[in-house]
């Protein structure tokens, strides 16, 4: 009757655009269009950093009316493109960059970034191939494909990329914190939680990395520590119903179902129609000897189609007969089927 933790799932890659900053070598110095070319498209790439996305199309427009043949401001257009998810304007610049200059590497990143989203997984896991196979040190590029690799249930393929991954280099939060869930499927439990140390240690106010570290720590065991995480993390997502949860099975492991009870009553508040967090709760307040609240949250995982209806129909049992409802204990005890027998037995013939 020990409640089961619900399944938290994470994407194991936030995929962003790649970019080249600046051309600092002016491209075909003999002609004056060339020139203005690259200033224009150096002119983009600020105001993307600065968040004017309007004017670095404006910009990479004017870099290519001047220069027709610079792959780079094709590249960087449809880039921008990809980021505003204008996805048919973005993969027609990154085909023509690529159809200028295939030695433009990350545009095959960016443009597999595109065929995903777009569904053409296929197209796109040839795309990021060949940006494995030239940039064989870089982690994003393994971590993008093994996103897809996992979606197609390509297991060996999956398996061995994660290989490759956990023997790379990992040089900021983001990618630490990657690598962590990449070890941690691959059973490494000391490298995932150095992993998210590192991470948190490069980025202290890294939310996501807490929380990920609270929950690796809860599956490994680590109690007290996944509370710690999790406490950090739920300082500013009050809403995360799924940390709640996590959380309360930590305090539930350490029998402090009050606490548990607590958190579950938090998650419902912000999710309040997942069967799996009434029948826990429920479970909590058996053990708290709160027969009444028990009763109503077995009622209410019923309700909501709980995936082990029998024990629900068990533990409400259990409820009834400490409230003093004999006739509705039995009939309960009853719809358990076989859970119930020895009960039905002893107290209801």
């Amino acid at each position: 009757m020990v409640p089961k933790l619900c399944n938290v799932y994470i994407t194991l890659h936030n995929y962003k655009m790649k970019f080249v900053f600046s051309i600092t070598i002016v491209l075909f110095a003999f002609a004056a269009s060339a020139q203005d070319a690259v200033s224009y498209y150096n002119s983009g790439i600020d105001k993307f950093e600065e968040g004017n996305v309007l004017g670095a199309i404006k910009d990479f427009d004017s870099a290519i009316v001047k220069n027709s043949k610079m792959a780079e401001a094709y590249w960087g257009r449809g880039s921008v493109y990809a980021e505003m998810q204008e996805f048919k304007a973005a993969l027609k610049d990154l085909n023509k960059c690529i159809e200028i200059d295939p030695g433009i590497i990350d545009a095959f990143y960016n443009r597999a970034y595109v065929l995903m989203a777009i569904g053409e997984q296929q197209r796109a896991l040839n795309d990021l191939n060949m940006y494995c196979l030239m940039k064989p040190d870089d982690i994003n590029g393994f971590l993008s494909r093994l996103e897809i690799l996992v979606k197609n249930s390509m297991h060996d393929e999956a398996f061995k990329n994660m290989e490759t991954i956990a023997g790379l280099e990992a040089s900021t939060p983001g990618e630490y914190v990657q690598r962590a869930r990449v070890k941690f499927l691959m059973k490494d439990t000391v490298g995932s939680i150095q992993d998210l140390d590192a991470g948190i240690n490069l980025a202290p106010t890294f939310m996501d990395a807490y929380f990920l570290r609270g929950k690796y720590n809860y599956e490994f065991g680590f109690y007290n520590r996944a509370i710690q995480d999790l406490s950090v993390y739920l300082i500013s997502n009050k809403e995360d119903h799924e940390a709640f949860v996590i959380r309360g099975e930590c305090f539930a492991r350490q029998s402090d179902y009050s606490l548990a009870a607590k958190d579950y009553t938090k998650a419902i508040s912000i999710k309040d129609n997942n069967p799996t967090y009434y029948f826990d709760r429920g479970f909590f307040y058996i053990q708290l000897e709160e027969y009444a609240s028990a009763q109503k949250d077995f009622k209410r995982a019923i309700y909501f189609n709980h995936d082990d209806i029998r024990l629900a129909y068990f533990n409400l049992g259990i409820a009834e007969y400490r409230l003093g409802n004999k006739d509705d204990a039995c009939t309960n005890w009853r719809k358990s089927e076989d859970l119930g027998m020895d009960y039905i037995n002893k107290y209801c013939l």
